[in-house]
């Protein structure tokens, strides 16, 4: 039997619960040149479209339940090895249980959590590969920003529950978290929640943030943070989409 190939800590997969399904495909296909693939669900269940980039699936858009408490939001899943012992983890650093670890035909094991402050991560360990590295290309998922109101909590919440290595961004500015000690094994950086409440923000790689700024606020986004500059990393741009999710833009400059 050939061993199942897993990538602990990194982010394998990106998820939108959104209100309006039909909506956001629009948006992202025309912004990002997505194109979707429905999954099949069974049981009468509505499919689950997938987002490809060429031949590579890179994330789905789940209905939000009806009534449901919460607005939408792109939802960034971890790799895991045990899921049930990372969920307990959480739990033991302040933080809450939204789905309990439940497994999903042709999928693997998942769950979603909350860290102390209420940030919401998914957890997964799936049943085949986790995706292969690489640098992300334009229109691929490429990282995470976690902002928290206590720095230092979340830190102590993340390299435990996580396994994560803490570093510093590049001249020192703030802290990214990595599964190693190499440039391509950053996965997220922290930020004070100032302005924002609690929350994991996706970024996806653009050519340049201007134009795909612009051609989302054409598409019915809204601009939230219309740009940051970060030496020797690149640009970033902060966007709410028309079905009113958060996603990052970002154009590296390395």
């Amino acid at each position: 039997m050939m061993s199942v190939k897993r990538t602990p800590g990194r982010v394998v997969w990106r998820e939108l619960t959104t209100d309006d399904v039909e909506k956001a495909k629009a948006f992202y296909s025309a912004l990002f040149g997505w194109r979707f693939v429905d999954f099949p669900m069974g049981e009468g269940a509505p499919p689950y479209p997938i987002a490809h980039v060429g031949e590579k699936s890179i994330g789905g858009i789940m209905k939000k339940p009806e009534g449901a408490p919460f607005p939408p939001f792109w939802l960034s899943y971890v790799s895991v090895e045990d899921v049930d012992a990372t969920v307990a983890r959480m739990s033991e650093l302040g933080g809450s249980t939204m789905m309990p670890p439940t497994d999903v035909p042709e999928v693997g094991r998942l769950a979603i959590v909350s860290d102390f402050a209420g940030a919401t991560i998914g957890l997964l360990k799936s049943n085949g590969d986790d995706p292969a590295g690489g640098r992300p290309q334009p229109g691929e998922f490429c990282w995470e920003t976690i902002t928290s109101p206590d720095l230092a909590r979340a830190k102590k919440v993340y390299t435990s529950v996580l396994g994560w290595i803490e570093t510093q961004m590049p001249g020192g500015s703030s802290t990214v978290f990595a599964t190693g000690t190499g440039m391509e094994d950053g996965v997220a950086d922290l930020g004070k929640a100032e302005g924002f409440p609690p929350m994991w923000v996706t970024y996806v790689v653009v050519e340049t943030v201007e134009a795909a700024r612009a051609k989302a606020e054409t598409l019915g986004a809204t601009i939230v943070v219309p740009l940051i500059e970060v030496p020797n990393v690149g640009r970033i741009s902060f966007i709410q989409d028309p079905t009113g999710a958060h996603i990052g833009l970002f154009q590296p400059q390395f």
